[in-house]
């Protein structure tokens, strides 16, 4: 502190300085330094735009040293100029002589002079996967995927001897791997063949790993999927790595964009083999994530994975994320409900006959007000498809409770005796929770109440059926459980399942909204387990 002019006591600028600097905390974590060393893509998509977009959403930090520019959007290449070899080798050398690279990708680099440059200062600068080296990563890119040549022919020879030795990992498709082996176009023309490739490859050049990219590989059988195929030399171990194939046009700087992220995963500390994967799904999802852009082969979406969000956007390999979120929430309480005692013992047959008896006539009540529910949010809807599916799930309600008479049937339960019954606290609680929720909330909340039904007795009873306890034959309560293990209840779970994601992903709900339909989602979950424990309780009174 110091006096000011009037005897005032003020604090010392610098103090305040200092408290400033105090309140920042300690330092980041540095992230692993990744270097792209490729052409530019004036549309976006691929080049060293794709790569330090990948780096970034892989936790790692961006560098780049250009080789060409090129003049592109989704439609093709207009015009591509290669970068003087001298500045290609000085912005190499500045990079390095600075920063610590622990990874580095190559992929456009035009010509043999080029190539020889940024092979020279590698060699010079680095050693190949020492223990305090950097991983090279080489993507042969030989021609863009519009068809424009981004290699001169001449240099075929130059990129083999001269960069591939150097590589950690190559990456090429089928044609560039025919034209690393001197094939004929058409030569790898199976998983077999792409595998021998690999390895071929791997020998000739002495690389670690060679992937060999399928995706072009048109296979009876396989639409389906897309299978990579990984040679690691040290192991003498070839690996298949299947993907979903996906029907999109966002398919421009695929190649660029997993060479990027296995040297990312690479510069992370991953093995090969899970650098590889783990780029293969990146790639996979960024596809499936991808939005239009342009008029011809837009980009995969690779900012996906930072999109901050509670409950991400589906995939193929994560179908039904809201599903997930909710019953992660308290997985502890949900997993009491699916393997509640009462399904235990009907699948083991043990369970008291009046128990059941006495369940089946309070489900049967609670069904009407079930299919009461669904048709409300049908009437809520304002969306023919929805309104469609959700009249379907009343319906389905209907012929659960016709299979509840027909099981008290054959106990000799009449159909008038189903008709008066006296409705328990357990359903009368649960029963006008679900309709409160829809009075009050939308069509979403709604369903979220409804939601532990339909899913809970899906997978209650699917986890049952697997169950080595479970006794099908001889036992009374099987015909039960094989109504919802069967096919067409299950197919009314999935539609369910379909509407409540879409519903969810339409609306993107905001923090507060849900944290309010987990409570709707956790306190329907508690009334379902009261439901089952009303049951049994009645048995322990007896």
């Amino acid at each position: 502190m110091s006096d000011d002019d009037n005897g005032k006591v003020r604090p010392d600028m610098g103090q305040q300085e200092n408290e400033r600097t105090l309140q920042l905390g300690p330092a980041p974590a540095v992230p692993p330094a990744v270097l792209t060393i490729a052409g530019s893509d004036s549309g976006g998509g691929a080049g060293i735009q794709a790569d330090l977009k990948t780096f970034i959403a892989n936790g790692t930090y961006g560098l780049s040293v250009i080789t060409a520019i090129t003049a592109q959007n989704t439609r093709g290449v207009r015009r591509a100029v290669g970068v003087e070899p001298a500045l290609i080798q000085e912005q190499l050398e500045a990079v390095l002589d600075d920063i610590d690279v622990r990874a580095a990708k190559v992929g456009m680099v035009p010509d043999a002079r080029s190539i020889e440059t940024l092979a020279s200062v590698w060699k010079a600068k680095l050693k190949k996967d020492s223990d305090d080296g950097c991983h090279l990563v080489v993507d042969p890119v030989m021609v863009s995927t519009s068809g424009h040549q981004l290699l001169d022919p001449g240099a075929l020879e130059t990129l083999c001897t001269s960069l591939l030795p150097l590589a950690t990992v190559v990456t090429p498709n089928l044609r560039e791997a025919e034209d690393i082996l001197g094939l004929n176009a058409g030569d790898i023309g199976s998983v077999v063949q792409m595998e021998g490739a690999a390895q071929d490859i791997a020998d000739r050049y002495g690389i670690p790993v060679v992937v060999v990219k399928g995706g072009h590989l048109e296979q009876q059988g396989t639409t389906a999927v897309v299978t990579d195929v990984v040679y690691i030399q040290s192991e003498t171990k070839i690996t298949r790595i299947e993907s979903p194939r996906i029907d999109t046009q966002s398919t421009h700087g695929t190649g660029c964009t997993l060479s990027a992220a296995i040297a990312a995963n690479l510069a992370k500390g991953m093995t090969y083999l899970a650098a590889v994967q783990q780029g293969i799904r990146y790639v996979n999802e960024a596809m499936q994530a991808a939005y239009p852009v342009g008029g011809g082969h837009g980009p995969v979406n690779h900012a996906y994975a930072l999109q901050v969000a509670p409950v991400p956007r589906p995939t193929l390999h994560n179908p039904h994320p809201f599903t997930d979120y909710l019953k992660a929430q308290n997985s502890a309480l949900w997993t009491r409900y699916i393997r509640h005692p009462f399904v235990q013992q009907a699948g083991a047959g043990t369970l008291d006959r009046n128990v059941f008896i006495y369940y089946l006539k309070q489900d049967y009540v609670y069904l009407k007000h079930y299919a009461r529910s669904y048709a409300m949010a049908a009437f809520k809807s304002d969306m023919p498809e929805e309104i469609l599916v959700l009249s379907g799930i009343a319906q389905k309600c209907i012929s659960e409770s016709e299979l509840h008479v027909e099981l008290c049937a054959k106990w000799g339960i009449r159909g008038e005796e189903m008709e008066r019954i006296e409705e328990s606290w357990a359903s009368v609680a649960y029963t006008r929770y679900i309709l409160d929720r829809g009075a009050c909330g939308d069509v979403l909340e709604l369903l979220v109440a409804m939601y532990p039904c339909l899913l809970g007795y899906g997978e209650a009873s699917a986890s049952q059926a697997k169950d080595p306890l479970t006794v099908t034959q001889g036992n009374p309560y099987w015909p039960w459980l094989e109504f919802y293990v069967g096919e067409e209840f299950q197919t009314t779970v999935e539609r369910g399942q379909r509407m409540i994601e879409e519903l969810a992903q339409r609306e993107n709900p905001s923090a507060r909204r849900l944290e309010r339909l987990v409570k709707t989602f956790n306190d329907t979950v508690a009334l379902e387990i009261a439901f089952w424990d009303n049951a049994l309780q009645l048995h322990s009174a007896g």
